[in-house]
């Protein structure tokens, strides 16, 4: 008998819990009222030693600059590569280095002296292109990191301060006045680049 007076109870608190509730949710959709929703949080996840270390490896200015360097000439080689390729001078006769007509260079183009030729031309070509662009991007990449370092700020000038030092660095063996003009155009190149892509 208790045992059935204690379900009895329980149905009845269910059912007056779940009356409440609906009268509750039909007063707020009735007064226009938004259904506050129970808010779910997920706990925060702190790094690891090992995963703090990681990331200042990766953020150091010597590996930012080594990798850039790296993408650079990458790029550099593929650049040199294709405008090697298509460069007219490359395919001249091995003998008398002669320009070719277009019926000559289609004939020679398969010949074992004008391919040795044109590799050779290709990979002085790439080599060159190669370390132009690698050292652009590892001297830039690395000034813009120490400039940002000790400014302790993330803006356009940072950039702009970087171009100048690169394009001056660059154009030293042309005197003062190359070291001007390169500062003054790959800065405005610089910061022409930011704006043009929002990074700052």
């Amino acid at each position: 008998m208790d045992g059935n007076d204690s379900n009895m109870r329980d149905q009845g608190s269910s059912a007056s819990e779940a009356s409440s509730s609906s009268s509750s949710s039909f007063q707020a959709a009735n007064t226009g009222l938004p259904v506050l929703q129970q808010k779910t949080y997920e706990p925060v996840v702190l790094p690891t030693p090992e995963q703090i270390l990681a990331g200042q490896f990766w953020d150091s200015c010597p590996v930012k600059s080594v990798i850039a360097g790296a993408l650079g000439g990458v790029m550099g080689a593929l650049f040199g590569a294709a405008f090697g390729a298509s460069d007219p001078s490359a395919t001249t006769l091995a003998h008398t280095g002669e320009p070719l007509t277009l019926r000559q260079s289609v004939k020679a183009a398969f010949q074992p002296a004008a391919m040795r030729e044109s590799m050779k031309h290709l990979r002085a070509r790439s080599w060159s292109y190669a370390k132009g662009f690698g050292g652009f991007g590892m001297v830039y990449s690395g000034s813009e990191c120490v400039i940002e370092s000790v400014r302790a700020k993330h803006d356009v000038y940072n950039s702009a301060a970087a171009g100048c030092f690169t394009g001056a660095s660059l154009a030293y063996q042309g005197g003062p006045k190359a070291m001007c003009f390169g500062c003054a155009t790959v800065a405005a190149f610089s910061v022409l680049i930011d704006r043009f892509m929002d990074i700052h």
